[in-house]
């Protein structure tokens, strides 16, 4: 059994994103997350810690024909990043993880790809 591991980082600058960005790059059940949150900071934050998750995973899967609003991240019991269902099936047996960050004026995240045969596609 090969153990095979693929990553993905991307990092954003808050203050680059919109409200049109986001609305475009967001999947319906972040949509719904979105819109719950208080503030325009706040939701800024969210918006671009999910374009830095979409990108790296985009970059861990080796794979640039998925659409932006199919790839969701949404929020665990805890408060953290997990993916969809939809996105799980895209990485079939291979087992997938994401972290992201906020600071000031940067999100950055990192996913990460668990393969466990040659098959997985990853």
């Amino acid at each position: 059994m090969n153990l095979n591991i693929r990553t993905g980082i991307d990092i954003v600058k808050i203050s680059r994103m919109t409200e049109s960005i986001a609305k475009r790059i967001l999947g319906e059940e972040e949509k719904v997350i979105f819109d719950s949150l208080g503030g325009e900071r706040r939701r800024m934050e969210f918006a671009a810690g999910r374009f830095a998750a979409k990108e790296a995973f985009i970059k861990a899967l080796g794979r640039k024909d998925i659409e932006f609003s199919k790839i969701q991240f949404l929020i665990d019991d805890g408060g953290g990043p997990i993916p969809s269902e939809e996105l799980k099936q895209l990485t079939k047996k291979a087992d997938l993880t994401v972290s992201i960050s906020h600071e000031r004026e940067y999100a950055v995240s990192i996913v990460i790809i668990f393969g466990r045969d040659q098959d997985d596609n990853v």
